[in-house]
């Protein structure tokens, strides 16, 4: 099966909603769980229109026919001191793990990130037990460099997350 990197529209909005509900309900690997973030398709709308609007962040998805499989996001920094630094994250229905969806999010982020000529360094966080997402990013030379302990709070339990780094 072959599958197409495309920037998000604001008319995603509907199918951005129904995916982040569906793969909040697949892992707990997420900031959110089957409710989804909670935002109305107006809302939703606005949120992905600023994405297309300003060079300083871009989401990406990924589709099977319409439907959304996979995002991908990257927040470049803007103030002066940090505007080397760039964050992202992305998610992948589970049904289309190790079929290199992430892969081709993550070559698109830091293909974007490259041709922005500023920035030097792309950072991430991810739960410190999600191997197969580790994997992925040190497949691209990402690497951990500290790790935030009891970082993230499922069901009262707590998580620690790995923060990684890729020097570009």
């Amino acid at each position: 099966m072959t599958f197409k990197v495309e920037l998000v529209q604001k008319e995603d909005a509907q199918a951005m909603l129904s995916y982040l509900k569906e793969v909040g309900s697949e892992t707990n690997f997420l900031l959110f769980g089957a409710e989804g973030v909670g935002l109305s398709i107006e809302e939703e709308m606005n949120v992905l229109d600023s994405f297309s609007k300003t060079p300083y962040k871009k989401m990406y998805v990924v589709k099977d026919d319409s439907k959304i499989i996979a995002t991908a996001h990257i927040q470049l920094h803007t103030k002066d001191r940090t505007k080397h630094k760039s964050s992202i994250g992305i998610s992948v229905l589970k049904a289309y793990w190790n079929q290199g969806v992430g892969s081709m999010l993550i070559k698109t982020l830091i293909d974007y990130a490259k041709s922005t000529g500023i920035t030097e360094t792309i950072y991430l966080e991810v739960l410190s037990n999600n191997h197969k997402a580790i994997g992925l990013y040190e497949k691209f030379g990402f690497y951990t460099y500290a790790v935030d302990k009891r970082s993230t709070n499922i069901d009262n339990e707590y998580f620690d997350n790995n923060l990684m780094r890729l020097d570009l």
